[in-house]
């Protein structure tokens, strides 16, 4: 069996074995889970936010130090190129001069005395001077680079230990506060349950004075009836007969539920808005990661169809979903798809379709659900305030 299930079927088990027994679970057992996971949550989000923001400029950073590594590659195929042709060029003005004193200057100049050099020449009027000021550039160029570069690996190193602390931190508490989502969830229902089986009790303690009231009225009419003829029993029948088809006509059927949508992750999640951030190989973030344990059960926004499902790039283990108003959602990185789930298949709102987890490009570390919004099928929008909407 999977682990993410086995670590699922751990929380429900941990879970209900924390919830009272049914009937035991007070309104005050409720606000004292709700309160609990409401500060775990604050908790949970601060992390996030330092999280995202250390992602996002460890990606910067990445950018920059690639880039400055390139550029540093090509200054020192330049400096080592020049530096040669100082050399040569310096052995040419050896052998044509019964005077050693310019080749010389020229080899002091690689090693630091290009300035002193540069004066001399300039007062000799050499045609030298330009090719040691392209040496002069160049050298100063790639010292800038080669700063710039150990400045970014300087606060890289520092960003991903910020990193390593904050996913620590964030990663216990995200299972904490799965723990008590579920445990939530089962005192919830077991206080549903109690209240209906309360409800249950007390319609049959109606009902049953009910039938006694009416098991009264009827003998007490009975013995009116031995009492006064039949005639008057005829008329008592038809009440009875009256007043039962009475009842079951004005019986109410029960309201349809109505379609719409519900938050995409049936579990603890957090998430801030990250639309736009930074993210790798200079890209930007076209959606909105919310974050939980692995395993979390991830669920149709609303009803529609599995238009695709994939395996495999920057997105992992993902799933289209299209809903009947032509919006396209997208989930990725998911750990695994529902049991027997299809492309083609129908599924309605609130269906399992799949685990939170972190294939593809996501980091290992925090598992999370990259989810985007397609209205219409076309290009993504900022998905944070619709998820912010249903999930809170």
């Amino acid at each position: 069996m999977r682990t993410w299930l086995r670590f699922v079927g751990a929380l429900v088990v941990v879970s209900m074995a924390a919830v009272p027994a049914v009937g035991q679970v007070t309104p005050n057992d409720i606000a004292e889970a709700e309160a609990e996971l409401a500060a775990l949550r604050a908790e949970t989000d601060q992390l996030a936010v330092r999280y995202e923001t250390a992602l996002g400029r460890f990606a910067v950073l990445e950018t920059q130090v690639a880039g400055l590594e390139a550029a540093l590659q090509e200054s020192q195929i330049r400096l080592r190129t020049t530096r040669q042709l100082v050399r040569e060029r310096a052995v040419e003005l050896y052998i044509e001069s019964s005077s050693s004193q310019i080749s010389l200057l020229f080899v002091e100049g690689l090693s630091g005395g290009i300035e002193v050099a540069l004066g001399y020449l300039e007062e000799l009027g050499s045609s030298e001077t330009e090719l040691l000021r392209d040496l002069e550039v160049i050298k100063t160029e790639y010292e800038r680079q080669l700063a710039e570069l150990q400045s970014a690996r300087s606060e890289q190193e520092t960003v991903v230990a910020e990193l390593d602390v904050v996913r620590a931190q964030l990663s216990a508490r995200l299972e904490t506060a799965q723990n008590a989502y579920v445990a939530l969830v089962a005192q919830r229902a077991a206080e549903e349950r109690a209240r209906a089986e309360e409800e249950a009790r007390r319609q049959a303690e109606e009902a049953a004075r009910l039938a006694a009231e009416e098991a009264a009225r009827v003998a007490a009419a009975t013995t009116t009836t031995i009492a006064t003829g039949a005639e008057t029993s005829t008329t008592v029948a038809g009440e009875t007969t009256t007043t039962v088809a009475s009842e079951t006509t004005t019986t109410a059927a029960p309201a349809p539920l109505a379609a719409g949508q519900v938050c995409p992750v049936n579990g603890f999640t957090s998430f801030t808005d990250t639309w736009g951030a930074p993210r790798s190989r200079g890209r930007s973030h076209q959606g909105v990661d919310m974050l939980g344990a692995r395993g979390t059960p991830v669920v149709a926004i609303e009803s529609g169809t599995i238009r695709r499902m994939g395996s495999g790039g920057l997105g992992g283990i993902s799933i289209w979903l299209t809903g009947p108003s032509g919006n396209q959602f997208y989930y990725a990185h998911l750990e695994a798809w529902a049991d027997g789930l299809r492309a083609g298949q129908s599924v309605q709102v609130g269906e399992l379709i799949g685990y939170m987890g972190t294939s593809g490009n996501a980091p290992e570390y925090i598992p999370h659900l990259h989810f985007e919004h397609h209205p219409g099928g076309g290009a993504a929008v900022n998905p944070y305030p619709l998820v912010k909407g249903l999930c809170g």
